[in-house]
């Protein structure tokens, strides 16, 4: 069964001490968490933890796990890089794999790079404020050590919408809009979709974005098709009137081969009978050379008998605006259908097979698409390869395709 998690952040937003008491709260081991989280100390001068605690409490009515840390940190602002050192040195002190030590280096990367742009300066010098205690390495450690101990980094890990908050956020720059640079510049350019959500206040902080971006791979509208199997509930420190301050995690599972995997997509459609061929090649052009999944021209007739094409996109949700603006400017249309639509994706993979072709040896790049059983439903080799095989050896490509394709098709199949 292919292990997916939902992170579920639409009403309360994310921040690390809500989505590592969530995980705790899923069954992550809580004593290990602790004595991970322990060890930052050691490696932030100026810093001491007093306490961790992760324990139960009802909030609008709803049992969550609550995370409590208590430090004294006598360094107000920290170098990004010292502290990007510092990190790794205390991972490398740890019981961490290697996949965990490189998820909590790359969301402090990932700060450190979005308070670069946004102060104008190299991210080898700027210096972080609000995020340089020591509090902050104890949730990337304790998260890295929870994903790994529920053994997650292999998980399809889905986001859905984000809740930002509203209003304004007061900190050692200032008073600011909401949500703040930071967090903005973290999900820029990133397939997430953000919304307010019910509370003018901070709910999404530069943290819990960081960690967010290079913990999911997708963001969706709607669960998948799954089964869930642990559920964990974190809860976050503000206490807001009218809702519950509680990030959900979800564990679960497909019933799908070990590979395969849903998503869910945008499908859009529009006709067009009113352009050229040369439009129409240009339009797949731009789009192919942009973040759509897959894009066709379908030819047909249309009412009066008029010669249309249906060209049909598909294309993830955050990038449908994008989408559309191109489809609009450069064919002209007035309209287009979207919906949203899910996909079954089978495992594929990429292999090298060598072949000898005319007493010549080659390399060459094999696509391998597998059923939902595990057998090998299509076996396609690189064309631009077999194209090389076909001008070295002098032989049409035609007959190169059949040679390569019987060699491989019998290497793969017998070994």
């Amino acid at each position: 069964m292919t292990s997916i998690a939902i992170i579920d952040s639409q009403i309360s937003g994310i921040s690390g001490d809500m989505l590592l008491a969530s995980l705790v709260d899923a069954g992550a081991n809580e004593r290990r968490i602790i004595d991970a989280i322990l060890a930052c100390q050691n490696f932030l001068k100026g810093s001491k933890i007093e306490s961790v605690r992760f324990s139960k409490t009802i909030t609008h009515g709803f049992s969550a796990m609550a995370f409590s840390l208590d430090y004294t940190d006598n360094t107000r602002q920290r170098r990004g890089m010292d502290m990007y050192r510092s990190l790794a040195a205390c991972c490398d002190s740890l019981d961490l794999e290697q996949r965990a030590k490189v998820f909590a280096l790359e969301c402090l990367k990932t700060i450190i790079v979005a308070e670069a742009f946004i102060h104008g300066e190299d991210t080898n010098h700027v210096y972080l404020d609000e995020t340089s205690s020591v509090d902050t390495f104890a949730d990337l450690i304790g998260c890295a050590a929870a994903l790994q101990d529920l053994n997650l980094f292999e998980s399809r890990i889905l986001s859905t919408k984000v809740a930002v908050g509203g209003g304004t956020v007061t900190f050692s720059h200032g008073t600011v809009p909401n949500p703040t640079s930071a967090v903005l510049e973290i999900f820029k350019g990133k397939h997430f979709i953000l919304a307010g959500g019910q509370v003018s206040e901070e709910i999404t902080t530069p943290t819990g974005a960081a960690i967010l971006v290079n913990l999911a791979s997708e963001s969706i509208n709607h669960y998948p098709t799954f089964t869930p199997l642990k559920i964990g509930y974190g809860v976050g420190q503000k206490i807001f009137d009218h809702l519950p301050n509680i990030l959900r995690f979800i564990i679960g599972g497909s019933s799908l081969a070990s590979e395969a995997y849903s998503d869910t997509s945008c499908l859009i459609e529009t006709t067009l009978d009113d352009i050229s061929g040369e439009i129409i090649g240009n339009l797949i052009e731009q789009l192919s050379a942009g973040a759509v999944k897959d894009v066709i021209a379908i030819p047909g007739i249309a009412k009066k008998n008029r010669p249309t094409h249906l060209i049909r996109i598909i294309c993830d949700h955050a990038n449908l605006n994008n989408v559309l603006m191109t489809l609009f400017s450069e064919t002209g249309t007035i309209g287009a259908r979207f919906q949203e639509i899910q996909r079954l994706i089978l495992p594929r993979s990429i292999v090298t097979v060598p072949v000898n072709i005319s007493g010549y040896d080659f390399n060459v790049r094999v696509k391998i698409s597998r059923g939902l059983n595990a057998e090998a439903l299509g076996i396609k080799p690189e064309f631009d390869d077999v194209k090389v095989i076909a001008s070295t050896t002098g032989i049409s490509v035609k007959r190169a395709l059949e040679l390569v394709s019987a060699q491989i098709t019998y290497k793969i199949n017998v070994g």
